[in-house]
């Protein structure tokens, strides 16, 4: 009986520290979900918050730069940001993202995406850097908000 009743308490705390470690990583999971991501060469780039989507109306994002092989960042600069939505064949005008670098190869910012009016609503992500041999690039990704 004393090995059933140790077994159970034993079983009962190897239970919460299983659920204290999957809410903590799953909290740690929420704080850089991936919204659009890509990758030129060795270089990958993501665009994530909180959340891990954006929503109609103003949004947080940070910009991340880090190589593909090992998630380590990456030191771009002149970063620029837009978003442009696509209705039917038709792409509107981009909105240009005020962004500032937070650490090395993470730039933060915040989009107002405005109202929407058609679900889902597709929208591109124009990214324009300059890596350290001064070479300008760029990098298109895409997202779909749904409400």
């Amino acid at each position: 009986m004393r090995n059933i009743v140790r077994l159970t308490t034993y079983s009962a705390l190897c239970g919460v520290f299983v659920f204290a470690a999957f809410d903590r990583l799953h909290a740690s999971d929420k704080k850089n979900a991936s919204i659009a991501s890509g990758r030129i060469h060795d270089l990958s780039i993501s665009i994530v918050n909180d959340s891990g989507k954006f929503v109609a109306g103003s949004n947080t994002f940070c910009a991340e730069f880090t190589k593909a092989a090992n998630a380590e960042p990456v030191l771009v600069k002149d970063v620029e940001v837009e978003f442009a939505q696509q209705v039917g064949k038709i792409r509107e005008r981009p909105t240009r993202a005020l962004i500032t670098e937070s650490e090395v190869g993470r730039f933060c910012g915040n989009v107002d995406l405005g109202k929407q009016y058609y679900q889902p609503a597709f929208y591109y992500v124009y990214i324009r850097y300059t890596d350290t041999s001064g070479t300008r690039k760029k990098c298109n990704l895409s997202f779909a908000i749904k409400h």
